[in-house]
């Protein structure tokens, strides 16, 4: 028998067994009213089957552990579609009036690799506007977790409502083997292994999960960690098309501190942040553009808001660590093609960009498609770039010296593009034709190439995202990018290849970055990889407004035992 189809069996007959003993627990008193609602599910279809069973089995513990009364499905399914399919904030209220409800229970549930994971919301009726509504997390690292994910959940919801302490049965410190016995987040190439042999002295710690915050409703382009305010810790940035939002983090969960909103005009397509001034605050250096040039900007926390260092720079910039120069701002600008050949390095004096001396790399480079990494330990670093079919390539000396079969980094964010792609232009309101189609050409930014020496060997190492090898390079802005791997890689003297990678994450990954990138990350707790994904990317929920999230993975080497 398929194994998810005998999950979903087991599912059923948990349920059956709790109605059963629902008609002895309801002969005390009527308690509280609970609206189940449908949970958006960002998961593949063979895991179709959650989106009902988990209203089923949270339905059933809380009626037969709470004495909760649960409103039929078909009236509150009904009631959903009379308010337009979806629940947001400002009809929350009046929906419960009218189901009758005490409490609203929604939210989601996402794949993300073998298990998943469930942001369970719920609203309370009779609660202050300000707190009404109360968070509630659960995740399943493995199929055979997800019953007991589900009834942890349900649990959590008891206790927090309905003041009633779950069974001791339900808290267990798990044994020594049992932690050790979780699919962990990251996998090798040869599963024998915990490191190729390429890598040389260290392998990956593989006794944690990753973890993941509540779901965000906005498209991540960009995601990026720094210390913002001084204070030692990074702060978490993510930048939708035209906001970019800074969080402060408490474990997976997200304090949002401010909000940087773009004039309508300009769309983001990368931020990144450095302490260039020496102050020890990040600045936040956003790249964004409207359909003909760059309109770039910088901000600074000054105790109580995010100020501008500069504003409509024409520039695409991003800071970046250049051989002989350190960690500088570089940029390069539009003309009569969107991108035009050459990278600078800029200075800002008085609110003002302007461009210093040109940086010796080839003219088809890209600001945003490569970086400098000292693959080899010989103290000159190469230039590691992508090509315009995401294919990565090693240069030095201006040659290229190996190319990867396999394609990296792809996303849909791009700048130019004919008149009937860029918003608020038709081909009417230009005077030019271009014959070549070099006008409009489009210019795609990746997601990063991130340069860390994540083994402490002394050379650097890449991590970065390894797209399906369906990848339609014809029309990448078409692309769903339903998955993503992210992966490690090492030069062994003739070309990089895999020393590990995360198994399969489901839905768009845009961005990623690790922590040690922002702050000195303390040996005993080691180094985070996080990963801003795009959940629902291509499906009809879309149509409503992307779900995004971040995944964390713990990301750290360790040198093993010898004989």
């Amino acid at each position: 028998m398929n194994f998810l189809r005998h999950i979903s069996l087991i599912m059923g007959a948990a349920v059956a067994c709790c109605l059963m003993v629902t008609g002895m627990a309801m002969a005390a008193e009527t308690g509280k009213a609970v609206a189940i609602l449908p949970f958006t599910l960002n998961a593949p279809p063979d895991k179709q089957y959650l989106q009902e069973g988990l209203r089923d089995m949270l339905g059933s513990r809380i009626r037969t552990e709470a004495g909760a009364e649960i409103l039929p499905r078909q009236k509150v399914d009904a009631l959903l579609r009379e308010n337009g399919g979806r629940l947001v904030a400002r009809n929350m209220a009046s929906f419960a009036g009218k189901a009758g409800a005490d409490y609203l229970v929604f939210g989601s549930i996402s794949s993300l690799g073998a298990g998943i994971s469930i942001d369970a919301q719920v609203f309370s009726a009779a609660a202050p506007a300000a707190g009404a509504v109360q968070s509630f997390y659960g995740s399943a690292v493995t199929n055979d977790q997800i019953m007991r994910a589900i009834d942890t959940l349900a649990w959590d919801i008891i206790e927090a409502l309905f003041n009633k302490k779950r069974p001791t049965s339900m808290v267990q410190v798990p044994r020594a083997q049992d932690r050790n016995a979780g699919v962990s987040g990251f996998a090798t190439a040869h599963p024998e292994k915990t490191f190729m042999k390429s890598g040389g002295n260290y392998g990956i710690r593989s006794g944690r999960n990753f973890v993941r915050t509540r779901n965000f409703e906005m498209g991540i382009r960009s995601i990026e960690l720094a210390d913002v305010d001084g204070d030692g810790r990074e702060e978490v940035i993510l930048a939708d098309k035209r906001e970019v939002r800074v969080f402060d983090r408490d474990g997976t969960r997200l304090n949002a501190i401010g909000t940087v909103r773009m004039p309508a005009r300009y769309l983001v397509h990368n931020v990144n942040a450095a302490d260039l001034n020496g102050n020890g605050r990040a600045e936040i250096y956003i790249s964004a553009a409207d359909p003909e040039l760059p309109g770039s900007r910088a901000v600074e926390w000054d105790g109580e808001k995010f100020a501008d260092l500069f504003r409509e720079a024409r520039w695409y910039l991003r800071p970046m660590e250049v051989p002989g120069a350190g960690l500088v701002l570089v940029g390069q600008k539009a003309g009569m093609i969107p991108v035009e050949p050459g990278i600078y390095q800029l200075a800002v004096h008085g609110g003002k960009v302007t461009a210093q001396e040109r940086l010796p790399v080839p003219s088809r480079i890209n600001l945003f498609n490569f970086v400098y990494a000292d693959l080899d330990g010989s103290g000159s670093p190469q230039i590691v770039a992508l090509d315009g079919s995401f294919k990565l390539l090693v240069l030095k000396g201006g040659s290229v010296v190996w190319k990867s079969e396999e394609r990296f980094c792809g996303t849909r964010r791009f700048v130019g593009g004919s008149p009937d792609m860029m918003p608020g232009t038709s081909a009417g309101r230009n005077d030019i034709v271009d014959g070549v189609g070099e006008m409009y050409r489009e210019t795609y930014i990746p997601s990063r190439i991130l340069v860390a020496d994540v083994d402490s060997d002394g050379v650097d190492d890449l991590i970065l995202n390894r797209n399906p090898d369906s990848l339609a390079v014809a029309m990448p802005r078409s692309r769903h990018y339903a998955s993503g791997t992210l992966v490690g890689l090492k030069w062994n003297g003739l070309g990089l290849e895999e020393m590990w990678r995360t198994r399969k994450i489901d839905g768009y990954v845009v961005d990623y970055q690790v922590k040690s990138h922002a702050v000195k990350v303390d040996r005993d707790q080691g180094d985070e990889l996080f990963i801003g994904i795009i959940l629902n990317s291509g499906t009809f929920d879309s149509l409503l407004g992307d779900m995004s999230t971040v995944v964390m993975y713990p990301f750290d080497f360790e040198q093993p035992e010898t004989n």
